[in-house]
């Protein structure tokens, strides 16, 4: 906790220096800035790759299992839809394991890196995101052998880590409230307890989406107080009883009030919960029962 405060502070004082910088720059050099680069010549992803990867190949292409897609239609930096689909199945023998999220030119370029299991069907995950400049996100799947694959569309969108965050100013009360919803939501009903249920088809992909209410604060954020700790998730999970289905180490790079949605494929009946954790040391758990089709 200490080493990432320390970096959100470096980082604020670096953008504010920049920003000052950039008032004495013509226009002509903004706009350079802006110049789509060859997607395997960007130093910031060329480095991060070196990090990661090492030496290890990364194909893309034709050649890539992994796609993904930005939704095109774009008016807010800081909610930028994404999804991402595997091209596998993902209980084959050969899975997506480890799923990284990269924006090159964001203040911190790995957005997320989700650990994923074996479940029926390919792997579909999207979420929003926040893009501070101009830059490629890139999907990378590190399969269950080890080879590395990728996907990186260029998106022209700028200024959402620095966007303002006054809307999720103040104490909420609701902070970290979960809402969840499956593809066949009619399909639901609350317990005795008023606990939400789910009916859904047993050992079939199911879409499923988990919405947390929480400002997911930029570091960048113009209007942050720069003695103030932005308080951002930083760790997620997923689990079906007592079986992990995903997990993640994320930043402020997801937008505020984060939405994930992926497929969940059940064999049996159960729990299916929800955890989050967030740089202000707060965890927040929910969860709804997921039973099978009502036989009649």
């Amino acid at each position: 906790m200490f080493r990432m405060s320390v970096l959100i502070q470096y980082i604020k004082r670096i953008y504010f220096l920049l920003g000052l910088g950039l008032l004495l720059v013509c226009s002509p050099l903004i706009a350079a800035d802006d110049i789509r680069p060859p997607q395997d010549e960007v130093k910031e992803w060329l480095t991060l790759k070196n990090l990661m990867f090492g030496d290890k190949s990364v194909a893309s292409g034709e050649a890539s299992l992994v796609r993904l897609i930005v939704n095109k239609d774009l008016d807010d930096a800081s909610t930028v839809p994404i999804l991402i689909e595997g091209l596998v199945d993902q209980q084959g023998e050969r899975f997506i394991k480890k799923l990284y999220l990269v924006v090159d030119q964001n203040p911190i370029p790995t957005a997320a890196i989700f650990q994923m299991n074996r479940s029926k069907g390919p792997l579909h995950l999207e979420t929003r995101l926040r893009i501070e400049k101009f830059t490629y996100i890139r999907a990378v799947a590190e399969m269950s052998d080890g080879e590395l694959f990728m996907d990186q569309p260029w998106v022209e969108v700028k200024g959402g880590c620095s966007a303002p965050a006054g809307k999720n100013a103040g104490i909420d009360p609701l902070l970290g409230k979960m809402k969840f919803k499956l593809d066949k939501y009619k399909n639901s009903f609350k317990d005795a307890d008023g606990k939400r249920t789910f009916r859904v088809e047993l050992d079939q992909p199911n879409l499923l989406k988990v919405q947390v209410r929480h400002p997911n604060e930029s570091a960048m954020a113009s209007d942050l107080d720069a003695d103030a700790s932005p308080n951002f998730i930083q760790k997620l999970r997923v689990g079906f009883d007592e079986e992990e289905l995903i997990s993640a180490e994320v930043n402020f790079s997801i937008s505020d009030n984060p939405a994930f949605m992926f497929h969940f494929s059940p064999e049996r009946q159960g729990k299916l919960s929800f955890t989050i954790e967030d740089t202000h040391q707060n965890q927040f758990v929910d969860s709804v029962s997921v039973l099978g089709p009502k036989v009649n």
